[in-house]
């Protein structure tokens, strides 16, 4: 197995800078997922590690050799695209095979052998005289993965394979994909910009923005532990709510008179201002006319617009300035226009630098574990550092 290091790395072409100085390891059998928005550099970071792109400046390094300047062939990398890149006048098998004996000597024989043992390990033995053509998007897909599997490299790059398949067979292929991966344990980088597929393949997840890694880590600790509003935000689905709020002695508190207890001693910043950070989920409502809760934690808010999801339903409602957002129970009865009360759990709150965007508070860790049934701890979590290096 094969560690990925990358020491400081930036690529610009010409006076743009698409990625910013990053510092990433991938462990050597790791399954690491670079999610982001679109121009964040994700793709442009995995084609360096794969040569299709030079480092403008900084160390990658395979298997512990610096192969800055090593041509794509000589780095015993094999990559997934997005597009399947097959040729249509081949068969699905002469697709798998061709060029793998590019970078090793392997006779016909074994390129077959190899291609008929991935193509039962796929579940394309029976298509491998098809082409292209004769194939469905998902088997054009598995088609393409077996190109990189037949070559038994040390790394796998993908970059994002499924975005272009059916919500279906998305999810039928990110499960083959992760099965795949417990099977050969190959280092493996995969680019989405898909939050779902990055939480639900990754060992760890690379989050990141306009060039910069925001944070790096499993997939529980990005949704649990942000690092950075940016992170909060991108990672879940509906995002977290942020509320600007004032920071008082023992809480923080928002214009629309909802006031959640904080103790101003445990935020890590002396600002008089921050972003309150809640996920839907963390949030209780009900009718203004049978609430009995009021005061810490709770304000009245009026409701704009309902989304049945079918396993809940998320409930829009306007909060002084701001929309927040309620997941609830599914058949939960509330209407446009209707008044509400909301109770925000001050035990899963987080709290972010008004100018930074960095993290400045996180629920203490006791309050998290004992909802989740793990052992409590005795110590506040600190907040992370945001952009980080990364080891």
């Amino acid at each position: 197995m094969t560690a990925i290091e990358l020491d400081s790395v930036t690529k610009r072409f010409e006076d743009v800078t698409a990625v910013d100085s990053i510092s990433l390891a991938v462990d050597p059998g790791e399954f690491l997922v670079l999610v982001g928005p679109s121009g964040c550099g994700k793709s442009t970071t995995l084609r360096m590690v794969a040569g299709l792109e030079t480092v403008s400046d900084g160390v990658l390094e395979i298997g512990g050799d610096r192969v800055n300047g090593v041509e794509p062939k000589d780095r015993d990398v094999a990559m997934v695209f997005q597009n399947y890149a097959l040729f249509p006048h081949m068969t699905a098998e002469r697709n798998m095979t061709f060029g793998a004996d590019a970078a090793r000597d392997i006779s016909e024989s074994e390129l077959s052998k190899r291609a008929a043992e991935v193509a039962e390990m796929l579940g394309i033995e029976d298509l491998l005289d098809r082409k292209p053509a004769a194939l469905s998007g998902g088997e054009r897909q598995r088609v393409a993965i077996g190109r990189a599997l037949v070559r038994e490299p040390s790394v796998f790059l993908m970059d994002e394979p499924l975005s272009n398949l059916d919500a279906k067979l998305r999810i039928q292929m990110r499960t083959e994909l992760a099965s795949l991966h417990r099977r050969l344990q190959t280092t493996t980088v995969y680019v989405t910009h898909d939050q779902t597929e990055a939480m639900t393949l990754g060992d760890r997840v690379a989050v990141m923005n306009d060039g910069h890694v925001e944070q790096v880590a499993p997939p529980q600790e990005l949704y649990d532990r942000p690092a950075t509003r940016f992170v909060a935000e991108f990672i879940g689905e509906p995002a977290m709510n942020v509320l600007p709020v004032e920071v008082r002695s023992d809480s923080v508190a928002h214009d629309s008179g909802l006031d959640v207890p904080i103790s101003a001693g445990k935020i890590d910043s002396t600002a008089e201002a921050a972003d309150l950070g809640v996920r839907p989920e963390d949030i209780d409502i009900t009718t203004a006319e049978t609430a009995s809760n009021s005061g810490f934690c709770t304000a009245t808010a009026e409701v704009t617009v309902t989304e049945p999801l079918g396993d809940s339903l998320l409930v829009h409602c306007r909060l002084g300035d701001e929309t927040v957002q309620v997941s609830t129970t599914p058949r939960a009865a509330f209407e446009p226009g209707e008044r509400v009360v909301l109770t925000v759990d001050a035990d899963r709150s987080h709290l972010f630098d008004r100018e930074s965007g960095e993290a400045v508070y996180h629920a203490p860790a006791t309050a998290v574990e004992e909802s989740e049934g793990t052992a409590p701890s005795a110590e506040a979590v600190a907040p992370g550092a945001g952009r980080e290096e990364i080891q």
